[in-house]
């Protein structure tokens, strides 16, 4: 480690930094960080540890016994890494105990999950003359009146590719869908054991799949074999009414059927399409992101390549010279490196603050606030909420952006209309079904629905304890008041981007 930080850093900054080699599932090794101090924990943990993150987790439980000797600890933000999306995902939804939160400010991070945030909510990487800018997947405005959708083309179902799909599926909503049903964004995933990882899919968003249907293709001997695969609880009305869809390609991608597919895809003047090269071994993703269909570059798609250790080679050849804005690489993109992976701007969180802040307003006094309370009142009202809420809001705030882009506003000073308002509410819902079914919620059976209406005790068990919300219906089967809820946290998006800028 010391010989790392020696390479990475120069003289100056290498002198602020003190290694200490110590076990960490030890308290009175532990106890030698004062971490009571500190102004913010990073409990990343070792690499290639067997079990690593329920040794994380045991880490801080120790720390926050430590913490708790302590009389004076401020609450210290703990930002701790989980390796595998399971356990990460589990930590959306699950809150940790109320103990722990009395010491620590807790915040799950992973690494697929974090990249997946910077090409696709933040799209930079690095500063300077090294920055990288990732496009958005929607690339031109896709309003009410647009014939387009997105497609987003992942190959590879690795970690980072199902990391990339979720997020993804997270933000892409776009009024044209309140206008024309059958107008949907497409998340494609192209691997050669599809079969085997579309069923791990399917079973770790089981909720999804209860409503949604999917198509599954098997090209991996050169011949494309359809199977449509229906929703798996629901039907009628009650099913395939959500905005974005997921399918299943089994097969290689270099593949001829596979490639002209590719070439089909880049000439359907209805898709804004985007592929993304995830592959596990970086070589074989480099390879495979250089020697797509030469239509792909010709057409200036998009390609997010994932590497690992260094873009210094996809730097090279994306690099846009002046003399020469546009050439062959110029729209292929290095993604997944392991510096600088962790985003330190804390822009999205604050967003997710006023957006909570709004809805608080909105319960208290029933309309929007026009203006934020200071920082500290933000960030007490935040620490209160469960884990699954903070998500909720944050992923509320990373939509802002393909929202306001498909009414035309790209920055400066935000200001919408009724008309604005009315639309961009119903993209909201849309946006919030798909949330809560990625994040472990489910539609609630006709039965479920009396018991949850017939009382507001029921309710709250329903969707606080059961995560069933009766809310995950098309928008116009909505409640008043739950629509509300949609024109509020609409209606409040200029106060969200006005005072985070």
């Amino acid at each position: 480690i010391r010989s790392k930080i020696h390479t990475e850093l120069d003289a100056k900054n290498e002198k602020r930094i003190v290694v200490l080699r110590a076990r960490r599932d030890s308290i009175e090794e532990l106890e030698k960080l004062y971490t009571t101090k500190a102004r913010e924990v990073f409990l990343i943990g070792e690499r290639n540890e067997h079990d690593h993150d329920s040794l994380n987790i045991d880490c801080l439980k120790k720390i926050v016994d430590i913490h708790k000797r302590c009389n004076k600890c401020s609450l210290i933000p703990f930002t701790v890494l989980f390796e595998y999306q399971t356990t990460f995902a589990a930590f959306q939804l699950t809150d940790l105990s109320a103990e722990w939160r009395k010491y620590i400010e807790f915040h799950p991070f992973n690494f697929y999950e974090g990249w997946a945030q910077k090409i696709l909510v933040s799209r930079r990487y690095g500063k300077g003359e090294n920055c990288i800018e990732y496009p958005p997947l929607d690339r031109e405005a896709i309003t009410y009146e647009s014939e387009k959708h997105v497609h987003l083309v992942i190959i590879g179902m690795s970690r980072m590719g199902v990391a990339i799909g979720v997020e993804a599926a997270h933000l892409l909503h776009f009024p044209n869908f309140c206008r024309d049903k059958n107008i949907k964004s497409v998340i494609t995933f192209i691997d050669e054991n599809a079969d085997r990882e579309m069923n791990f899919f399917c079973g770790r968003y089981r909720h999804y799949f209860e409503i949604s249907s999917t198509h599954y293709y098997d090209m991996s001997k050169d011949e494309r074999h359809e199977r449509f695969v229906l929703p798996t609880r629901f039907k009628g009305k009650d099913a395939d009414f959500l905005d974005v869809e997921f399918e299943f390609i089994k097969g290689r991608a270099e593949t001829p059927a596979i490639q002209n597919l590719i070439k089909e895809w880049v000439h359907d003047s209805d898709q804004v399409l985007t592929i993304a090269v995830c592959l596990n071994y970086p070589p074989q993703s480099m390879a495979m992101g250089l020697y797509l269909p030469d239509d792909v570059y010709d057409e200036n798609i998009p390609v997010f390549v994932r590497q690992e250790t260094s873009s210094a080679l996809l730097n090279m050849l994306n690099s846009k010279k002046k003399d020469e804005a546009i050439h062959k690489y110029s729209h292929v993109f290095p993604f997944g490196m392991l510096d600088n992976c962790y985003d330190l701007d804390k822009k999205s969180r604050r967003e997710g603050q006023i957006i909570n802040y709004i809805y608080d307003f909105k319960n208290k006094y029933g309309n929007v606030p026009q203006s934020c309370p200071p920082d500290n009142e933000l960030k007490d009202s935040w620490n209160k909420l469960s884990v699954s809420l903070q998500w909720s809001n944050l992923y509320s705030a990373y939509s802002i952006s393909p929202k306001l882009r498909s009414i035309g506003i790209t920055d400066g000073y935000v200001k919408l209309d009724n008309d604005q308002i009315t639309l961009l509410a119903e993209v909201e819902h849309n946006r919030w079904n798909m949330e809560k079914l990625l994040l472990g919620f489910r539609k609630p059976t006709a039965e479920e629905e009396e018991l949850i209406y017939g009382s507001k005790e029921m309710g709250d068990i329903f969707k606080k304890k059961r995560f069933v919300h009766p809310d995950i219906r098309p928008y116009d089967e909505l409640k008043e008041s739950s629509k509300a809820y949609d024109r509020c946290i609409t209606a409040g998006i200029p106060l969200v981007v006005n005072n985070n800028t």
